[in-house]
């Protein structure tokens, strides 16, 4: 299928729609006709076409002999009279290129003077499958040609025809109007808008919700749901909530926007909180800002037009000595750590395994713990200096595992490190002290803690403590580094340390 996308004249999300066909739905009349052993013939078109003057410079068409379409019926034959066997992913191709083509391919009528239901999808996959379970895929790597070229849409943009009843001819060789089918998309298309300075090789979506899957199935029998909405899955695997689309030919940024487009497509999905938008002049090192996603999330059939600054940065990312992508900062941090001792790479004090609550701030005021059985107590700084010194009772030791943890603080696509990564990161310093730690790749600071007992920072002079999401027992593990050493250490969880996040 081809694509065309003119210059938008507005930056807000609009419906895109793709025209597969523009015609009467008269798949319901039936004529006799007494030619003999006649093929049912087929057309299609998009669903919403009569809303295509709403799409400002939008405009797609059929490719002659290239875009093919998949259909089922459980009436319809694959032999004259009758006979043969019930279509399964039969193959269909279109016969035109244009905005409207009838398609080839072969099937009969069955029974005569009966209900035939059609089925199809786009775009069409060799194979037997059932029509309850069509293989159907969202990759999480793009690739896009050039700026502002979509052709790799086409791929990508998964179509399903709402289900067609039509009653066959009392004679079934007879010829019948054609079977009208009409498509819904499966997917949203993200257009994105990139002004600054310098090129751009990649652009990357991290969400906490699912962007992309790797395999899974949709049952194209269900009923065609309503304007938005999305089509159930019969099955996902390997979900994601990251796509990246890389240009083969890199773009050199302006200082307008609407010169450089680049385009994803997404499994319609409801994020929440902030999205991250990577940035990538070569495909490896990574600069980020935050996004807030829409209120209503990525809806199914909807066009989204994101526009970025590129010169507003909110992080980057750094490789670590072991080989883990980092951010470059502490999650709070102003800016990465100029010295040893930098406060404005400090950044919040985070009590084991709370979320971004406001407790972490250095504004944020005392109250007496522990809380209840509740993961989120508020904005207070929780003191307890009582075994065994949570500010959580009971204990809860499974509150940051992973980028889905419960309260995860880290931007989404990044969790809190494991045990193991912050120790084999340590094990790579030249030097196993706060300057070793400061010389690394990640440069870290003596941010200092804030105590348990009374909420006051303390030790930002002489050492490091940064949480990993491992617990054990009662307590948690952290690093810890000062001016003559570094080790793995186990610390009561009401203790606020710094958190480094590392992408997943």
């Amino acid at each position: 299928m081809s694509l065309t996308i003119k210059n938008l004249a507005r930056s807000l999300a609009v419906l895109m729609i793709i025209p597969l066909a523009c015609s009467e739905d008269n798949s319901n009349r039936n004529p006799e006709q007494n030619s003999i052993s006649q093929m049912i013939k087929v057309s299609g078109e998009d669903a919403d076409a009569a809303t295509k003057t709403t799409l400002n410079g939008v405009a797609t068409s059929w490719v002659a002999e290239s875009d093919k379409v998949g259909i089922y019926s459980p009436d319809a034959r694959t032999s004259t009279g009758g006979g043969g066997i019930v279509l399964q992913n039969a193959q269909f191709t279109a016969a035109s290129s244009a905005k409207k083509s009838a398609f080839n391919g072969t099937m009969y009528w069955g029974q005569a003077n009966t209900t035939h239901t059609f089925y199809a999808y786009y775009p069409y996959t060799e194979g037997s499958a059932d029509a309850t379970a069509v293989p159907v895929a969202m990759p999480t790597s793009q690739t896009q040609s050039e700026k502002n070229n979509t052709a790799h849409i086409s791929a990508l943009d998964f179509l399903v025809a709402t289900p067609v009843s039509v009653t066959s001819p009392d004679n079934t060789d007879a010829v019948a109007n054609e079977v009208d089918l009409k498509f819904k998309h499966l997917f949203t298309i993200i257009e994105f808008q990139i002004k600054g300075t310098g090129t751009l090789k990649a652009v990357r979506l991290l969400t906490n919700a699912t962007l992309s899957f790797s395999s899974g199935t949709i049952d194209i029998t269900q009923s065609t749901p309503a304007a938005g909405t999305a089509f159930a899955f019969a099955g996902q695997t390997g979900t994601s909530g990251e796509v990246t689309t890389t240009l083969t030919t890199a773009a050199t940024l302006t200082s307008t926007n609407s010169d450089t487009k680049v385009y994803m497509v997404v499994n319609p999905c409801a994020p929440t909180g902030n999205c991250l938008i990577g940035l990538s002049a070569d495909g490896t090192t990574w600069q980020y800002i935050y996004k807030t996603a829409p209120a209503s999330g990525f809806k199914r059939g909807i066009k989204y037009v994101v526009s970025v600054d590129a010169s507003l940065v909110d992080f980057y990312t750094v490789t670590g000595g072991a080989g883990g992508i980092w951010m470059d900062r502490n999650i709070g941090a102003s800016q990465v750590a100029t010295a040893i001792k930098d406060d404005k790479s400090y950044g919040y004090y985070y009590q084991w395994g709370r979320g971004t609550d406001g407790h972490q701030l250095l504004t944020s005021l005392n109250q007496p713990g522990p809380a209840g059985d509740t993961d989120t107590p508020g904005s207070y700084f929780l003191t307890n200096d009582t075994d065994p010194r949570d500010w959580r009772n009971p204990q809860n030791a499974n509150l940051w595992q992973g980028v889905d943890g419960i309260n995860n603080p880290c931007p989404a696509g990044f969790r809190i490190p494991t045990y193991a990564d912050l120790d084999n990161e340590r094990r790579t310093w030249a030097t196993s002290n706060a300057e070793g730690a400061f010389l690394s790749s990640l440069k870290l600071p003596q941010a200092g803690l804030r105590y348990h007992r009374d909420g006051s920072i303390v030790d930002y002079i002489t050492s490091g403590y940064y949480w990993s999401n491992d617990a054990y027992e009662t307590k948690s593990t952290a690093l810890f580094f000062d001016t003559s050493s570094s080790n793995m250490m186990l610390s009561y969880r009401s203790m606020g340390y710094s958190v480094r996040c590392i992408k997943n």
